[in-house]
């Protein structure tokens, strides 16, 4: 299970069960639209800003060959923080950095 988050670890909604529906929230949060391009030596995301397609970012590569490996990489990719500052992480990883943060009085 993963949950969508902002920078600041606020969680927006409850949890997902899968990795694609955790991409698929953080690129409707951030208002990107997406589609995978196979190229000859691996696969890459494209993102669109909906608003600013002038300022969508570069494309994310990947060098996994086959489809399924490949847009697993992707997305993982994806879900780093990197788009807008929109996250989707393990729900046991918030947890736990949640209760570091409690312990550290941040």
């Amino acid at each position: 299970m993963y949950a969508v988050v902002t920078e600041d670890l606020e969680q927006l909604g409850g949890p997902v069960g899968s990795l694609q529906q955790a991409f698929a929230l953080v690129c409707c949060r951030a208002g990107f639209t997406y589609h995978f391009e196979q190229e000859q030596d691996g696969w890459r995301l494209v993102l669109t800003d909906g608003e600013r397609p002038e300022c969508s970012p570069e494309p994310i590569l990947s060098t996994y060959i086959k489809r399924a490996d490949a847009h697993r990489d992707l997305m993982q990719q994806a879900i780093d923080g990197r788009l807008k500052g929109i996250a989707a992480v393990p729900v046991a990883d918030l947890r736990q950095r949640r209760e570091q943060l409690l312990h550290a009085g941040v």
